[in-house]
């Protein structure tokens, strides 16, 4: 099958359900991507972190991006799968597996702990055993914190196509798709902002919010990109109104307790993860009960 070419658009980062050992469950991932390919959405984003890509087995990620690469194809939607890894090694075994399995194109995190000469030779590894088209993943943190001109150089690595940027920093990814190569890719991996980037130039986003909210999320960013602000805006503010509680009682426990809420698989994020209880499911409800409801009825 000819690949699809990774031009932007809404990408859903598909969950990877797991049981009470953390051993991922295949039929579970299925149908909750190929619930989410039912919505007005472009793609997915296979083991990224709300895939928790990381903390996944080999041969589990292996399996999720056979999976998720096999739903989007019969749907004729995009798949991206992030390959990072804790090693190179890992890494560009996973591209290559991608590659072998008819992804469209492959994104990656940081090495953990490389400076940027190192993340430079990983990089241009990365572009030559995919083969494919590679979307690097920038999001600040310990240890791989790197400049505008860091990242706009990895950008000209030859194979590289684009970036996903999910800086709190959003003038930095204004600087992003101010100052990117021609032909390459930004999508907001900022929820928060979305509208926003689109405005400014983003070409598309890829969320965690598009995994519960997928009419909310894909809803910012069409009508941004059509010029309705007052829509883009108003969902927007429902969505960053949920987020403002979400941040202060813990995003992960509150991600699973909308999952449970809308009857989905709630168990996605493995050890040492917090997971939510009824306490939590009460309180966290009595909040932002309303929000989740308005924002999984928005199509």
């Amino acid at each position: 099958m000819a690949l699809k070419p990774i031009t932007g658009g809404v990408l859903v980062p598909a969950c990877s359900p797991c049981d009470g050992q953390d051993r991922f469950l295949e039929t579970e991932f299925a149908c909750l991507l190929e619930r989410a390919l039912q919505e007005p959405l472009d793609g997915a984003y296979l083991c990224g972190g709300t895939g928790d890509g990381m903390k996944m087995r080999l041969s589990e990620r292996k399996a999720a991006a056979e999976i998720g690469i096999e739903l989007c194809h019969r749907q004729n939607k995009t798949t991206l799968v992030q390959v990072g890894a804790f090693t190179m090694r890992d890494s560009l075994k996973l591209a290559e597996h991608a590659a072998a399995s008819g992804a469209d194109g492959v994104s990656s995190v940081p090495l953990p702990g490389a400076g940027h000469g190192q993340q430079m030779q990983y990089y241009r590894a990365l572009a030559k055993a995919a083969g494919i088209p590679v979307i690097l993943y920038y999001m600040p943190q310990p240890g791989v914190n790197f400049t505008l001109e860091n990242v706009l150089e990895s950008l000209m690595v030859p194979g590289v196509t684009g970036v996903k940027s999910s800086t709190n920093d959003f003038f930095f990814t204004q600087q992003l798709i101010a100052e990117k190569p021609a032909g390459c890719v930004v999508f907001s991996g900022k929820d928060e902002y979305l509208a926003p980037a689109v405005i400014h130039g983003a070409d598309g986003g890829i969320g965690m919010w598009a995994a519960v909210f997928p009419g909310a999320y894909s809803g910012i960013y069409r009508a941004a990109k059509a010029g309705d602000y007052e829509r883009a805006f108003r969902l927007q503010k429902e969505l960053n109104a949920l987020c403002v509680v979400v941040m202060r009682m813990g995003l992960l426990q509150s991600f699973a307790c909308i999952l449970h809420e809308l009857g989905m698989h709630d168990r996605v994020f493995r050890a040492p993860a917090p997971q939510y209880d009824a306490v939590f499911a009460k309180a966290f409800l009595a909040e932002a009960g309303s929000l989740v409801e308005r924002l999984a009825a928005v199509r």
